[in-house]
């Protein structure tokens, strides 16, 4: 268990933690909305975006560990406690102050991660909070929003409610993308 501590002091998820659960706090203390539901959970992968890298990525590649699994179980379980963070914490607050349905959330939070497991893989752990956080930025402009056109819809995937189809769809494709290509490739040196 002592290898499980290393890595994830290694990787920085602490602090990370700590600004996810700043976040969701801060986002169950606010009226409830797609947009704000949308920032909440930009912000708080955004955290996770650096845990994605290791100090040096050259000496992770030459390793004789499987890394593609770990890789993976890393993705999944930054998913599991940011998409918990951001459905727990508004569960305690006031009826108004809710964010969002699961639904809406899990996918907000699942595309969101494959962006940054993406930007990770190309642009580097450090940069990999830039294409989540551009997405969601063009989402949440007055001028997007719910809205009937599917060009719309996969734009602003990100604010698009429960039930509409594109955005579940290019959120998950997001999130099947950078879960291949962080698994297999890992973040950027």
């Amino acid at each position: 268990m002592r290898w499980l501590w290393l890595y994830v002091r290694a990787r920085r998820v602490p602090q990370a933690l700590a600004v996810a659960v700043s976040v969701a706090g801060l986002a169950a203390l606010t009226p409830a909305n797609a947009r704000l539901a949308a920032l909440a959970a930009t912000l708080a992968v955004a955290a996770f975006g650096p845990t994605l890298g290791a100090a040096d990525e050259a000496l992770e590649r030459t390793g004789a560990v499987p890394w593609p699994s770990r890789r993976a179980l890393h993705l999944g379980a930054v998913a599991l406690l940011v998409a918990g963070l951001l459905v727990a914490g508004p569960v305690r607050a006031p009826a108004a102050a809710r964010v969002e349905p699961l639904v809406v959330a899990l996918r907000d939070v699942a595309g969101l991660l494959g962006l940054a497991a993406l930007g990770a893989a190309v642009l580097g752990a450090a940069h990999a909070w830039v294409a989540p956080l551009l997405w969601t930025l063009v989402a949440v402009l007055p001028l997007l929003g719910p809205s009937d056109d599917v060009r719309v819809q996969v734009a602003a995937w990100p604010v698009q409610p429960a039930a509409t189809t594109s955005a579940l769809v290019c959120a998950l494709a997001l999130a099947a993308g950078g879960l291949v290509a962080y698994s297999v490739r890992g973040a950027r040196a």
